[in-house]
């Protein structure tokens, strides 16, 4: 059996997305607030206005999802490449990014899947066979013990009877 058939045979289910969708999200907004207050008392103890930032978010919406949509590539393309396939939420449920033929991706693929992230109503992409930042770099969710396990059998029949 080739990679790309254990990739299929192991993905995860949108339960398992859903989850994984769930985690990051809480923590990216947890961290986001995290931010919030260290820019906030940075600028308080430089003595610049805090409210400064609050008045930028309702002079300008645009540019406030702006920076929020670039936070968000950065915080799933740092904890996607620096952990080669899995965020926080991936952690938790066991799960991992590969590509389709069962590698681990490259950073150039995980900066596409964190881009998709940020196209409009792509949680919603989920509801056909797999979401855009998925279809679009051509990457899987697998269940790691599941995929690990499978492609290292793998290997080890291949290796059978060839010399060492």
């Amino acid at each position: 059996m080739n990679l790309a058939d254990i990739v299929q045979k192991n993905k995860a289910d949108k339960g398992l997305r859903f989850a994984n969708f769930l985690i990051d999200t809480i923590i990216f907004y947890c961290s986001f607030l995290l931010l919030g207050f260290v820019v906030g008392f940075t600028a308080i103890i430089f003595g610049f206005d805090p409210s400064f930032f609050v008045k930028l978010q309702n002079i300008n919406p645009f540019l406030d999802r702006l920076i929020t949509a670039f936070i968000m590539v950065f915080y799933f393309f740092g904890f996607e490449t620096l952990t080669k396939g899995r965020s926080i939420g991936k952690f938790i449920t066991g799960t991992q990014v590969v590509t389709l033929e069962g590698e681990t991706p490259t950073a150039n693929v995980f900066l596409k899947r964190s881009f998709c992230r940020i196209i409009p109503f792509e949680a919603f992409s989920f509801f056909g066979e797999n979401g855009w930042h998925d279809s679009i770099p051509k990457t899987a969710v697998v269940v790691k013990k599941h995929f690990d396990y499978e492609s290292d059998l793998s290997l080890d029949v291949d290796t059978i009877g060839k010399e060492i």
